[in-house]
C-alpha cells in the first residue's frame, strides 16, 4: 500500500513554530522564514513599487532565480526591501530583504487596495515599500545612476567582481561574479566598468549627508557600508589596501559625521591600524562559516591564501584597533547545512556556529549573520540541489547570539538602533531596520538610543 504525502500548509507550520518557540519574537519567526523561502509578486504589487526604493543588486543578486528566468521584469520592479507589520499575528514592523523565488508560498499582493503580504493566500501582514531618497533621480553625464553608486543611502560596492575566480577560489554560496555577468547581459544596468569612479562615491556620499541632514532638519551622522570583491595582486595598480582606502576617503571626509565600515580579507593588525588611520570605524572580515572543515570547502581561496587560524587570529586583533563591537565579521547562517558536506542535523549546525560565536564574542567581536540565500548562480546550487535548512536551525541560533552578547556586555549594535535620515518617518520608532540585529532589537524592545553601560 503506497500512502501519500499530505503537506501541511505553512500557516500551520508558522503557527506550530510561534508555540513551540514562545519566548521567541513572531516578528523573527516570520522574517526568517520569508528570507529562507524568498517571496512572490504579482504584477499589481510590482506596479505599487513606482517610487519606491528599486532593487540594486549592489553585491550579489540575492535571489532564488536568475534574472533570464524572471517574468514582468522583476528585478527592474521590485523593491530593495519592505515592510511587514500587525496580520494576525501583532507583528510589529520589521524589514525583509527582497529575494525573488518563484515557488515560495509567501506573496506580496494587493488586497482591497493596499498591500499584503499571503502565506498560502492568507493575509498575515500588511505590506509597505521603502520611498526612494531623493538623489535616486540624479544621474551623472555618463548615464551612471547616483543609486548605483550608493545604493540605499549606505551600500556602495567599489569593485563589483572579485579575484577568486573559478571553482577553486570563488566562496560556494557567493555569486558575485555571476551576478555581475548577468547584470550586464540584461542591459538594465550600468556595470561595463566593474571599478567605480572614487570621485563619483563622494560626490553621492555628499549628496546623501546633505538630504540626510535636510530631512533632520540638523546635522546627523551618516553609515556606510564599503565593500566589494577581494583584490588577489593589484587593481588599477594598487593592492587591496591601497584601493579601499581611497574609497574610504571618499565616503568619509566630505563633510559631517560619518561612519564607515570596510568589508576585505582578514588582515594583520598593522592593516587595520592603516586602515583606521584613513577613517575606517568598522572592520568585516567575513568568514562566512565557522567550521574549520567548511570554511576549507566552502571558502576555498580564503581557505588557501589566508586560511582558518590567521582568519580568527586577526579579526580577535582587529577589536585592539576599532574597539569591542566594531569588528562585525559575517557568518552566512544555514551555509552549515550546504549538500552534500555540511552537518546533517541542526543540532551540529548550531552546536558548531555557537562554539564560533562564543570564541568571537568573548573577544569583543560581534558577528553578524546573513541568512543564506540559495542564489541560483552560486556553485552550491549549480552542483548539488540545497534545500532550505530547517527554521529551527534559524530560530535557535539567533537566540544563542542573542544570550552571549549579553553575556559579554557588547554594545549595542551601531547602525541599527541609530536614527536613519534616510528614513526620518520610519525610524527610529515604529520599525526594527536591524538586518541582522532583529532579534537583539525585538528583545530589548528598543532602538532608539544604546542601552545604559
Amino acid at each position: 500500500m503506497v500512502r501519500e504525502t499530505v503537506t501541511r500548509p505553512r500557516t500551520e507550520e508558522i503557527e506550530a513554530y510561534i508555540r513551540r518557540y514562545s519566548d521567541v519574537p513572531h516578528e523573527v519567526i516570520v522574517k526568517e522564514d520569508i528570507l529562507n523561502l524568498g517571496q512572490r509578486f504579482t504584477d499589481a504589487a510590482l506596479g505599487a513599487a513606482e517610487g519606491a526604493m528599486v532593487k540594486s543588486y549592489r553585491l550579489f543578486s540575492y535571489d532564488m532565480v536568475r534574472m533570464a528566468d524572471m517574468e514582468q521584469q522583476e528585478h527592474k520592479r521590485a523593491p530593495e526591501w519592505f515592510l511587514i507589520e500587525a496580520g494576525p499575528y501583532g507583528l510589529r514592523t520589521v524589514q525583509v530583504q527582497t529575494r525573488m523565488a518563484p515557488d515560495s508560498p509567501y506573496l506580496v499582493d494587493v488586497v482591497d487596495g493596499r498591500l499584503a503580504l499571503l502565506l498560502d493566500g492568507v493575509a498575515i501582514a500588511r505590506v509597505r515599500y521603502p520611498e526612494a531618497p531623493d538623489y535616486y533621480t540624479r544621474s551623472f553625464e555618463d548615464g551612471t545612476r547616483y543609486h548605483e553608486i550608493i545604493a540605499n543611502g549606505n551600500f556602495c560596492t567599489a569593485f563589483r567582481s572579485c579575484q577568486y575566480w573559478g571553482p577553486k577560489e570563488e566562496c560556494k554560496f557567493c555569486d558575485i561574479n555571476e551576478n555581475a555577468r548577468q547584470m550586464k547581459q540584461s542591459h538594465d544596468f550600468t556595470v561595463a566598468a566593474p571599478v567605480k569612479r572614487a570621485d563619483y562615491v563622494a560626490e553621492v556620499a555628499n549628496e546623501v549627508q546633505r538630504e540626510a541632514d535636510a530631512k533632520a532638519g540638523h546635522p546627523v551622522e551618516t553609515y556606510y557600508v564599503l565593500t566589494g570583491g577581494t583584490i588577489l595582486n593589484k587593481l588599477h595598480g594598487k593592492t587591496e589596501e591601497e584601493f579601499y582606502s581611497e574609497y574610504v576617503e571618499a565616503l568619509k571626509w566630505g563633510g559631517g559625521r560619518r561612519y564607515v565600515a570596510l568589508q576585505t580579507n582578514a588582515r594583520p593588525k598593522e592593516i587595520m591600524r592603516r586602515y583606521r588611520a584613513v577613517g575606517v570605524d568598522n572592520h568585516n572580515a567575513n568568514m562566512e562559516v565557522w567550521d574549520r572543515r567548511l570554511f576549507e570547502w566552502i571558502n576555498p581561496g580564503k581557505a588557501r591564501r589566508i586560511g582558518w587560524e590567521n582568519w580568527v587570529k586577526w579579526m580577535c586583533e582587529s577589536v585592539d584597533v576599532f574597539g569591542d563591537g566594531n569588528v562585525t565579521p559575517n557568518l552566512v547562517a544555514g551555509v552549515e547545512m550546504a549538500k552534500p558536506y555540511g552537518f546533517a542535523t541542526v543540532a551540529e549546525a548550531v552546536q558548531s556556529t555557537a562554539e564560533g560565536l562564543d570564541v568571537l564574542m568573548s573577544h569583543g567581536v560581534m558577528p553578524r549573520f546573513n541568512h543564506w540565500c540559495r542564489e541560483a548562480g552560486s556553485y552550491l546550487v549549480k552542483e548539488h540541489e540545497q534545500p532550505p535548512p530547517p527554521l529551527d536551525y534559524y530560530i535557535q541560533i539567533l537566540a544563542i547570539r542573542y544570550e552571549l552578547w549579553k553575556k559579554y556586555r557588547l554594545p549595542y549594535p551601531h547602525g541599527n538602533y541609530r536614527y536613519d535620515p534616510m528614513h526620518p518617518n520610519e525610524s527610529p520608532m515604529g520599525v526594527y531596520h536591524g538586518a541582522y540585529d532583529d532579534f537583539i532589537l525585538l528583545m530589548e524592545d528598543r532602538k532608539d538610543e544604546p542601552p545604559p553601560a
